[in-house]
């Protein structure tokens, strides 16, 4: 554990280092790399207020599919949830605390 009791996380290339044995080539790295970042841009966007796709989408510079696949990643493994929907149809997704 780490300061204030939080636990550092493992990043996925070392997880395959060091319990696979496996060295990840530099192309797989990259592609996790810019994975990590627009989870990150995501997850900002949706921190403090509910927002729909196309919101998202324009706050971080990602196209709709994108925002769209990445929500329902993270809605599948419980770590977005729908909190209304707009006039217009749009659900809107928050981080769950």
């Amino acid at each position: 554990m780490g300061a204030k009791g939080t636990r550092k996380r493992k990043l996925t290339v070392h997880i395959l280092r060091d319990r696979l044995g496996l060295k990840p080539s530099k192309e797989l790295i990259e592609t996790l790399k810019k994975q990590n970042e627009i989870k990150n841009k995501i997850f900002k966007a949706i921190k403090d207020e509910a927002k729909t796709v196309p919101e998202i989408a324009k706050e971080t510079g990602l196209d709709t599919t994108t925002v769209f696949w990445y929500l329902m990643t993270f809605y599948r493994h419980g770590l977005v949830e729908e909190v209304g929907k707009t006039d217009e149809g749009y659900f809107k997704y928050k981080l769950k605390r």
